[in-house]
């Protein structure tokens, strides 16, 4: 891997690759972001940004760096978004792909600085992070070494640090090898795949849950051997990240893991494929400048491997200020598996008698609706719900204005939704109730075509009126 003279290939297509997750990660906004930050959407942004300057009225910049401080109407949302979707499609094309990194990478961070509950997935610091050095890594035709050395350290410390926060979590079902058993059933979207790979049985889960420890937190180690062996590990990173994208819905992280993982592969793999790019020397300033800051970054990573496993308090200070930039993150998904799904389903009425339920577009609510499969695509709406049965309503800030925007009937946000049960007017009444939600079986499916089995569990919420008890 240190020859980097041997990886001029992919380090020019690697941009156009990274342009084709921003397309995925832009686009969706585009029909979501008034609805979640707009001026009448669930958490206004103007009302986050004005709350943060207030109580920070001079770090408030540096707490959420983000283009949005300069206006926060849905005018501006739908233009960085909209801007972020055409500079994605430029990359792709191979258009000034350094300057086009850096301002995907503006224009992403503003939404992500933005997005408060919405926005505080791994995936968008991850992103975020791989841009910064495909960045760096753009300046020069040719890798700078210390450039080189620190994505792919990034690369060797997404993996291995997935793999031991499962360990270090001692969660009783990853350390007997049968979390996936509950895995597909009880992640936050599951897709068609998952309710069929799920009745496998356990000891495939088993051996599935170890071939998984193995790519995780042996494999990584390869990464730093020869080309061939760097082919090995991108062909089992691949394997990994293909698996979970066929059983499950991760937003764009699959495809972002899958595409980063091209940075395994040689000249020697890709030459027959992509034309070479020019041989033309970089300027020795401009290689000192770039190893200074490799090598910086490199010693900045490693401080976040060493906190992983050794937590003090100077690291955590070095680390603090790169925390706002989505640099140097720390990484681990999973660590506790969910054994129990547990479901909210909100239910409006105009009489507190007669209720109707609002359906969502893609979490599991009818028990015949088969479970689709949708990423790249992220229903930030849908998978913020997954989250509520862990905690109490009351404690959900972000879920109470949701349901009084119900209440309302604010278009912004009901389109949001799949389907709303009360288009003529909006429900005097809302409630949340909680069911336990379990996958049907292949007798149920076929004579009654149910791909869900639920059963009530009890109020999640309180009966909620904008009527007062005298009117």
């Amino acid at each position: 891997m240190f020859n980097t003279e041997s990886y001029t290939l992919i380090a020019a297509l690697f941009p156009r690759l990274l342009g084709l997750i921003y397309f995925f990660a832009f686009v969706p906004f585009l029909f979501q972001i008034k609805g979640l930050i707009g001026n009448k959407g669930i958490l206004p942004l103007s009302d986050y940004f004005g709350a943060l300057k207030e109580r920070y009225p001079y770090k408030c910049y540096l707490y959420a760096p983000s283009l949005f401080w300069l206006a926060q109407s849905n005018g501006m949302l739908m233009t960085i978004t909209a801007l972020g979707a055409l500079f994605s499609l430029g990359l792709m094309l191979g258009i000034y792909p350094s300057l086009l990194l850096f301002l995907v990478y503006i224009f992403y961070l503003s939404i992500v600085s933005a997005g408060q509950d919405f926005l505080s997935f791994g995936w968008e610091g991850f992103l975020l992070e791989i841009t910064a050095y495909a960045f760096l890594l753009s300046l020069t035709p040719v890798p700078n070494l210390w450039v080189w050395i620190c994505i792919n350290l990034l690369l060797f410390r997404f993996h291995f640090q997935a793999g031991a926060v499962k360990l270090q979590s001692h969660d009783s079902t990853w350390a007997d090898f049968t979390a996936l058993a509950y895995h597909y059933q009880t992640q936050p979207i599951p897709n068609t795949q998952a309710w069929y790979v799920h009745k496998f049985p356990l000891w495939f889960h088993k051996l599935s849950a170890g071939l998984m420890f193995a790519i995780e937190l042996i494999v990584p180690f390869a990464l730093f051997g020869t080309d061939g062996m760097r082919a090995v590990v991108f062909v089992l990173f691949f394997g990994l990240q293909f698996f979970i994208w066929i059983t499950g819905n991760f937003s764009y992280l699959n495809h972002l893991t899958a595409i980063f993982s091209t940075i395994l592969l040689s000249n020697y793999f890709l030459d027959s494929w992509i034309s070479p790019p020019s041989t033309l020397s970089s300027p020795l300033w401009l290689e000192v400048v770039l190893s200074f800051i490799g090598i910086f970054f490199v010693g900045m990573q490693l401080i976040r491997l060493s906190h992983h496993f050794f937590p003090n308090h100077l690291f955590k200070k070095c680390l603090y200020w790169f925390s706002y930039f989505h640099l140097v993150n720390p990484y681990g998904i999973f660590a506790v598996m969910t054994t129990k799904r547990h479901e909210i389903i909100v239910e409006g009425s105009y009489d507190g008698v007669d209720w109707k339920e609002y359906s969502f577009p893609y979490k599991p609510s009818s028990v015949t609706r088969r479970p689709k499969r949708i990423s790249p695509y992220q229903p930030r709406l849908d998978w913020q719900v997954w989250f509520l049965p862990f905690t109490n309503f009351y404690a959900e800030r972000w879920f109470q204005h949701f349901l009084f925007h119900l209440l309302k009937g604010t278009p912004d946000v009901l389109k949001l939704l799949d389907e709303n049960p009360f288009s003529g007017a909006p429900p005097a009444f809302i409630r949340v109730v909680l069911y336990d939600y379990v996958f049907s079986s292949f007798k149920e499916k076929k004579e009654e075509g149910r791909w869900w089995t639920r059963s009530y569990m009890g109020i999640y919420s309180p009966t909620i009126s904008l009527k007062t008890p005298e009117s």
